[in-house]
């Protein structure tokens, strides 16, 4: 049985909280932390963009803690669950790898990739298992790009356009973007990482953006270089106004040698393959979430003591090289290298 402490509930940290739920009986959260929970009237997580994402879970039948610290001292809390907001991801990561907890963080890994790579090189010294939580690499249709994509099923990817855009949530944390990053690491990243997932680090990247009222990049567009090829690879990625109750809109249009590939996310997602010569195919899909995923894989992690091959820690720093990679480019107009 591993035993979870989740340290954070709001929209992410309930996500979690509820997938954990879905695992069966090899895990069980014991505590969970959150500042809020000194005051009766606070409300803890809000919605997400995606329904069911942040579903409302009884939690009389846990430990509550108003600190990490009081958390990472409970002897029943095997591993750590880190959905606090993004800058403090560096230091609670640290504290629960010095307790010798298993650490599970929800993206980014960190604020910046030095702050990511000291995590990562803590964990390593300490010998505790770490997991940056990327969630589209479990996600259903987008393991199947993956698949796809590795074995050339179809051939070479000749373009790869990824479009992810939600309105930008309304805690008073995102209109600070020193501390949350703007769209560009909170939204645009699970593109960024994706990409980094299906065809490993670009050489160079050419960006383009706009800084919204938070002070950070709200709207990113940015053009991945690959050594050795000429497939076009392009993320968009943006936050709208909250007031214009625009639908999310997650999706991606991968053309291979032989065929097309295209998902959309909706009230029922669909993956659509194309093929010369053929009606068009829908590729069923299962009907979890990528949340759902990436918590079987870290328990199966901290269960088995045995790392993940689908995402590690590096990843976890390679993909926030990667974003500051393009903001360099949007500030200075230029291609960057990596």
């Amino acid at each position: 049985m591993v035993n979870i402490g989740i340290i954070g509930l709001g929209s992410m940290g309930m996500t979690h909280l509820k997938a954990y739920g879905l695992q069966g009986g090899n895990v069980r959260v014991v505590a969970i932390a959150d500042v809020k929970f000194a005051d009766a009237t606070a409300i803890l997580g809000r919605a997400g963009n995606i329904a069911g994402q942040a579903a409302e879970v009884c939690l009389d039948a846990f430990s509550k803690y108003t600190t990490a610290e009081a958390l990472l001292a409970d002897p029943r809390v095997h591993a750590v669950d880190i959905c606090a907001p993004t800058h403090a991801h560096k230091e609670l990561a640290i504290m629960a790898i010095r307790a010798g907890k298993s650490v599970l963080v929800e993206k980014p890994l960190a604020r910046t990739a030095a702050d990511a790579c000291a995590v990562a090189e803590a964990a390593r010294d300490a010998g505790i298992f770490l997991m940056p939580a990327h969630c589209m690499r479990f996600w259903p249709g987008w393991d199947w790009l993956k698949t796809a994509v590795e074995e050339r099923r179809y051939g070479a990817v000749q373009s790869a356009t990824f479009t992810r855009v939600g309105a930008k949530p309304g805690d008073a944390f995102y209109n600070n973007g020193a501390a949350c990053g703007g769209a560009h690491l909170d939204l645009h990243i699970h593109d960024t990482d994706f990409v980094l997932h299906l065809f490993g680090l670009p050489s160079s990247v050419t960006s383009f953006g706009r800084k919204g009222e938070s002070g950070a990049v709200e709207h990113t567009l940015t053009h991945y270089h690959f050594d050795g090829t000429d497939a076009l690879v392009v993320a968009e990625g943006a936050w709208t106004r909250e007031s214009e109750k625009r639908p999310f809109i997650m999706r991606y249009s991968v053309t291979f040698e032989r065929a097309t590939a295209t998902y959309v996310f909706g009230d029922s997602p669909a993956l659509t393959l194309y093929q010369p010569g053929h009606d068009p195919v829908p590729v069923a899909l299962a009907s979890t979430l990528g949340y759902d995923g990436e918590i079987a894989e870290f328990v199966r992690c901290v269960e088995t003591a045995r790392p993940s091959d689908r995402v590690t820690a590096t990843d976890g720093f390679n993909a926030l090289r990667i974003i500051e990679a393009e903001l360099r480019s949007i500030e200075t107009g230029q291609t960057v290298s990596l």
